[in-house]
C-alpha cells in the first residue's frame, strides 16, 4: 500500500513538533511495515487572509490519486480530495477556532454589499453541507474582484473566521473523510473540530527524536517556540521563587525572546540558548535534572515525550492540555497550578530531593516506552 502524508510547509520554514511527527511516521512505515510512505509538503504561506486562501485552494486542486491512502493532520492539507482520506488531527487554525480572540458578528456593511453578501451566503450553506469548496472559492474570487474585496480582510476577524470554518466544513462533509483521529483527548474534545456524530479515535504518537537517558545535572531544561501560548515566560518568572542554585536552560526562538532576555538579565541562572541542533537538544534533555513544559491547552506537546524518553520528570500545569494526558502527578512528574510561585516550589522540590527526581524520571522513561507508532499505523492502513 502506498501512503501519502499530506502536510503544509510553513513559510518561512519552521521545524517543530509537526515536522518531527511527519518524518517519524514516514520512517516507521518505510522501515517497519510492508507499506511505503512519502511526504507531500508544498509551501503554504499564511501571512494574511488571501495567502491562506491561496494555500487552501492549492491543496484542494492536488491530484494524489496515485496513492492508496492519504493522511492529513493540519489545515489546509485536508482540502485534498481522495477516495481513501483519513484525518489525524493536530489542530485547526486555532486563532480562528478555540483561540479566536474577538467578536464573531459580521459588520452590516458586509451584508449590504452584493459580493460579500454572496460570500457569506455560500459560507453558511457550506457549513450546512449544502455547498462545495468550489462554490466558496468562486464567491471569494467575486468578492476580491469587487471594490470591497480589495480591502485587507481582518485576520483574525469575523469574515476570515467564517470563510475558514466553511472551507474546513467542505473538506469534512458528506463522507469525504474515511476516518477521524486525534493526537490527544484535548484535541478530540475541542468545539467545532470534528463533524457532529463522527467517531474520533485518539492515538498518542511517539517522538522520532533519538534521545537516550543521561545523568541528572544541575539545570532545569525546556525547549519550545518562544511565543505566548507556550508560556516559557512563566517558567522564567518561577525562577524568582526557586531558592536552590539551579540553572534554567531555554532552547528555542520566537517573538518573546526579548522579554525573556530581560528576565535573564535580572537572573544569571537563566540561560537562553536560541536554536540548537537535534544532537545538542538530545544532550540537553539527557543531562537535565528535570524538564518544565507549561503551555496553555497544548495540542499534545512532543517536548513532554522527549523529556520522558530521556528519563526526566516533567513539571507541567493543570491547564496544559495534551501534556497532562502523559504526566501523572507524583508518578512521572508534577502537575501544578499555572502560577509562578507554585511552579517555583515544584522546581525546588526536585532540586533539593534528587532521589525523588530520579524516581519520577525512571517512571517517565517507562511511560515513554509504551507509546508507539503501531496503533496509529494500524488505524491508518485499515
Amino acid at each position: 500500500m502506498n501512503i501519502g502524508i499530506v502536510a503544509p510547509c510553513a513559510v518561512p520554514l519552521v521545524i517543530g513538533g509537526a515536522e518531527k511527527f511527519w518524518w517519524g511516521l514516514e520512517r516507521y512505515i518505510n522501515e517497519h511495515t510492508p507499506h511505503t510512505a512519502d511526504i507531500i509538503k508544498p509551501p503554504s504561506p499564511e501571512h494574511d487572509f488571501w495567502s491562506l486562501i491561496k494555500s487552501y485552494r492549492y491543496f484542494s486542486a492536488l491530484d494524489l490519486s496515485a496513492f492508496d491512502v492519504i493522511v492529513s493532520c493540519k489545515y489546509p492539507a485536508w482540502m485534498v480530495r481522495h477516495a481513501n482520506h483519513k484525518v489525524y488531527m493536530f489542530h485547526k487554525l486555532r486563532g480562528l477556532y478555540d483561540a479566536y480572540p474577538g467578536d464573531v458578528r459580521l459588520s452590516p456593511e458586509l451584508h449590504a454589499h452584493e459580493a460579500s453578501s454572496d460570500l457569506i451566503r455560500l459560507c453558511e450553506l457550506a457549513l450546512e453541507g449544502k455547498a462545495d469548496s468550489r462554490d466558496v472559492f468562486d464567491a471569494l474570487d467575486a468578492f476580491r474582484a469587487s471594490g470591497q474585496g480589495q480591502m485587507n480582510v481582518e485576520f483574525p476577524g469575523p469574515l476570515s473566521r467564517l470563510v475558514v470554518h466553511a472551507l474546513d466544513a467542505t473538506a469534512f462533509s458528506n463522507g469525504k473523510i474515511q476516518g477521524f483521529g486525534a493526537l490527544s483527548r484535548e484535541v478530540a474534545a475541542r468545539k467545532d473540530y470534528f463533524p457532529a456524530g463522527r467517531a474520533v479515535d485518539v492515538f498518542h504518537p511517539p517522538t522520532s527524536a533519538r534521545i537516550e537517558p543521561g545523568d541528572y545535572g544541575d539545570y532545569l531544561f525546556t525547549a519550545s517556540r518562544l511565543d505566548g501560548p507556550k508560556r516559557v515566560e512563566l517558567i522564567a518568572e518561577a525562577m524568582q521563587h526557586v531558592r536552590s542554585d539551579l540553572t534554567l536552560k531555554i532552547a528555542g526562538t520566537g517573538p518573546q525572546e526579548d522579554r525573556l532576555r530581560s528576565l535573564a538579565a535580572a537572573d544569571p541562572r537563566i540561560e537562553l540558548l536560541g536554536h540548537v541542533s537535534e544532537t545538542a537538544l538530545a544532550g540537553l534533555y539527557a543531562n537535565a535534572l528535570a524538564v518544565a513544559f507549561v503551555p496553555w491547552r497544548e495540542d499534545y506537546g512532543l517536548i513532554t515525550l522527549e523529556a520522558m524518553q530521556a528519563g526526566k520528570a516533567v513539571i507541567t500545569t493543570h491547564d496544559a492540555g495534551g501534556p497532562t494526558e502523559l504526566v501523572r502527578h507524583e508518578h512521572n512528574g508534577l502537575i501544578v497550578a499555572p502560577v509562578a510561585r507554585e511552579l517555583g516550589q515544584a522546581i525546588d522540590q526536585l532540586s533539593t530531593d534528587r532521589a525523588r527526581a530520579r524516581a519520577l524520571g525512571a517512571a517517565a522513561l517507562e511511560t515513554a516506552r509504551h507509546v508507539s507508532w503501531e496503533p496509529l499505523v494500524e488505524w491508518l492502513i485499515n
